[in-house]
């Protein structure tokens, strides 16, 4: 090879690199502006609206920094609740001070939900949502951490509205992607998420790129980029795990 072509190489090299590394702030800009948004909600008051006319309840955003202690505290008893026996029977374990730390952390954002016309605002809330905004290798993805319902708002469609108001979200601000993590022993979620409404396996899961697989958990996902469903209905060469999955359902 002579130097001409040495040195063509070379450039090409340093050109690709330059414009991944452009590409990569520019995906970190845009998952930091969609965090930065302090009312993310207004744009769907009426959907707010109809939760409160169907489901008797408010849907209030707030981000960790700013929500009020008791919310917390209400947060992590309901989490504990609802989510200790099934971590601990999937091997996973449930670690108090470490659970408190993560919904403390700065990136979380919660959607709140609290029975209408409850002045209180430290009164106890039917359950919450807790979300980041995050980047997923080169894909950037609102990521749902927990969707926790008290019993009595169970069974009635809440948490597939809050799930949707989130696609809303996730659309508005243009993510590629909403993934989360369920247990393989919690069968209720699997079918909520599955069948209702139409995530996949994500190649990234466990059972999907490990060849004995004795995970207890499944990372699910759904593509949002119409561009990216496009490309994977027309079989694309150039897709990734995640879009392959996409292209396989």
């Amino acid at each position: 090879m002579g130097k001409g072509k040495e040195n063509s190489s070379g450039k090409e090299k340093k050109l690709a690199r330059a414009a991944a590394l452009a590409a990569e702030k520019e995906r970190k800009h845009h998952i930091a502006q969609a965090a930065a948004i302090t009312t993310p909600l207004s744009a769907f008051e009426p959907m707010v609206k109809a939760a409160q006319a169907k489901f008797g309840a408010d849907v209030v955003h707030a981000a960790s920094g700013s929500l009020f202690e008791a919310d917390h505290d209400f947060c992590f008893a309901l989490l504990k609740r609802n989510m200790e026996s099934l971590r601990l029977d999937a091997g996973w374990g449930f670690n108090d001070s470490g659970e408190r730390a993560t919904l403390r952390d700065e990136e979380s954002h919660f959607l709140i939900l609290r029975p209408s016309g409850q002045e209180d605002a430290a009164a106890s809330p039917a359950g919450f949502c807790m979300y980041r905004w995050i980047l997923e290798g080169e894909c950037t993805v609102l990521y749902v951490y927990e969707l926790q319902l008290t019993a009595e708002y169970r069974g009635k469609g809440l948490g597939k509205f809050v799930m949707q108001l989130l696609e809303l979200l996730a659309n508005k601000h243009k993510m590629q992607f909403m993934m989360l993590t369920v247990f393989k022993n919690n069968d209720g979620a699997m079918r909520f998420y599955l069948d209702r409404l139409k995530y996949s396996v994500d190649e990234t899961s466990p059972s999907r790129c490990a060849v004995d697989d004795e995970s207890s958990y499944e990372i699910l996902s759904k593509c949002l980029d119409k561009e990216l469903l496009k490309g994977a209905a027309q079989g694309a060469d150039d897709l990734g795990p995640r879009l392959r999955n996409v292209a396989l359902n």
